[in-house]
């Protein structure tokens, strides 16, 4: 649980690190604006979009801020294990056709 602990409240990694996240997020949201949206396909691109938003958001905070990044992080987390949860339980929401 420390090990846990220590990786997740660390201090944030800095501007480089929340640039490709942020990039990252964004490419994912853009792709579900025309894969999910224009052509009605999976929405799985949006998870992935919010979850990469959250920790851009995470990296880009100051240093003294560690537990704000922490909780961003754990919500980026959280993001991904409800999406893997609808994979599970309720794959048609995901793969609506």
């Amino acid at each position: 649980m420390n090990s846990v602990r220590r990786i997740l409240f660390r201090e944030p990694d800095g501007r480089r690190k929340a640039l490709l996240f942020s990039l990252l997020s964004v490419v994912c949201l853009l792709g579900w604006a025309y894969f999910g949206i224009v052509l009605d396909g999976p929405h799985n691109m949006l998870f992935l979009g919010i979850a990469f938003a959250f920790t851009g958001v995470a990296e880009s905070l100051p240093p003294t801020r560690q537990r704000s990044a922490g909780v961003l992080r754990i919500v980026g987390l959280g993001v991904l294990i409800v999406f893997l949860g609808l994979l599970i339980l309720a794959p048609e929401v995901i793969w609506a056709e």
